[in-house]
C-alpha cells in the first residue's frame, strides 16, 4: 500500500461504502441509506428496530444521484413540559437498531457502513424549533460515546458546490460519524443539484421533476455528502474500509539491527 491507500502499481481498491443520512427534526427524524447494501441495510434497520419496541416507517425508494431507501422514526419532541425521557428512548431503540444493522452488514460482507448528521454545533439557541431539534441531535451524536477524530474539515466537491465535513470513529462502535454543512441540505435537488427555493412541505425540482418532501431530500443530500466525504478519506488511507480495516491507517514500522551500533535496516509493515 501507497500514498492514499493505493497499491504498489498505483490502483485505489475498491470500497464497499454504504451511508446512512439522518436529518433532524422537532418531532421526527427521517434516515435515507445510499450505496451498495442501503436496501439490506434499511429492511435490517426496520426489523431489528421493531424487536427493540420502535417503528421505523419505510418511506420508499427514491431515484436521487443514486438509489435512496427512506424511512422515519417518530417520537413526541422535547419540550419542558414533558421532558426529553421519552424522545431519548425512543432514539435509542432506533439508532439501536441501525447500529446493529450496520455490523450485521459490516461482518457479512466486509463493507464500511457510515452515519452522516448535519453539524448543529454552531448554530445558536435562539430560535425554539432549532434548538428543541439541536437537543434531539445532541441525543443522537452522544450515543456514539468518545469519539477520536480522524479527518477533520475534510472539503469535497458536487454540483459545483464544495462542502466540508468532519469524521469521527467512535471508540465503542467501528462505524465512522460524519457531520456534514447545514447549509442548502433541504433546498438542493439531491438528483440534478437544482435550487429548489425554501417552501415546505412536498416539493418538485422544476428541472428534472424530482418530488419528494422536505426532509426526505434533506436526508438524502446528507446521506450523499457522507458518502462522498467518507469515500475521499477512504482513497487518502486515512480510513480503510471493512470492519476488519476500520481503524487509522498509520503504519508500524520494525526495526531489524543486523550489526550492534550499525545503521538499522527497517521494514514498513500495514495492519
Amino acid at each position: 500500500m501507497g500514498k492514499y491507500g493505493k497499491s504498489r502499481d498505483g490502483r485505489v481498491p475498491a470500497v464497499d461504502v454504504t451511508m446512512v443520512g439522518i436529518d433532524v427534526g422537532v418531532r421526527h427524524s427521517v434516515m435515507a441509506f445510499v450505496g451498495k447494501w442501503a436496501k439490506l441495510l434499511s429492511d435490517l434497520a426496520v426489523i431489528y428496530a421493531r424487536q427493540n419496541g420502535v417503528s421505523l416507517v419505510p418511506l420508499g425508494m427514491y431515484d436521487a444521484m443514486t438509489r435512496a431507501y427512506v424511512v422515519e422514526v417518530n417520537y413526541p419532541g422535547v419540550d419542558r413540559y414533558r421532558g426529553n425521557e421519552l424522545t431519548s428512548s425512543v432514539i435509542s431503540k432506533a439508532l439501536s437498531a441501525v447500529v446493529r444493522a450496520a455490523h450485521s452488514v459490516q461482518r457479512v460482507h466486509n463493507a464500511l457502513v457510515g452515519l452522516a448528521f448535519e453539524d448543529l454545533r454552531r448554530f445558536s439557541g435562539h430560535k425554539r424549533g432549532l434548538a428543541r431539534a439541536r437537543a434531539v441531535w445532541e441525543f443522537m451524536v452522544n450515543r456514539f460515546g468518545e469519539v477520536v477524530s480522524k479527518c477533520s474539515a475534510v472539503e469535497v466537491s458536487w454540483f459545483w458546490i464544495s462542502y466540508k465535513g468532519e469524521v469521527m470513529m467512535p471508540i465503542r462502535d467501528s462505524i465512522p460519524v460524519i457531520l456534514v454543512e447545514p447549509e442548502y441540505t433541504s433546498s438542493v435537488c439531491p438528483r440534478c443539484g437544482n435550487y429548489l427555493g425554501r417552501a415546505r412541505g412536498k416539493v418538485t425540482c422544476n428541472y428534472c421533476g424530482f418530488e419528494g418532501d422536505r426532509d426526505v431530500i434533506g436526508a438524502i443530500n446528507i446521506a450523499l455528502r457522507g458518502f462522498l466525504i467518507l469515500m475521499k478519506c477512504v482513497r487518502e488511507g486515512v480510513i480503510r474500509g471493512g470492519p476488519r480495516a476500520s481503524g487509522p491507517a498509520h503504519r508500524r514500522v520494525k526495526f531489524f539491527c543486523l550489526i550492534p551500533h550499525a545503521p538499522c535496516l527497517y521494514m514498513l509493515h500495514t495492519p
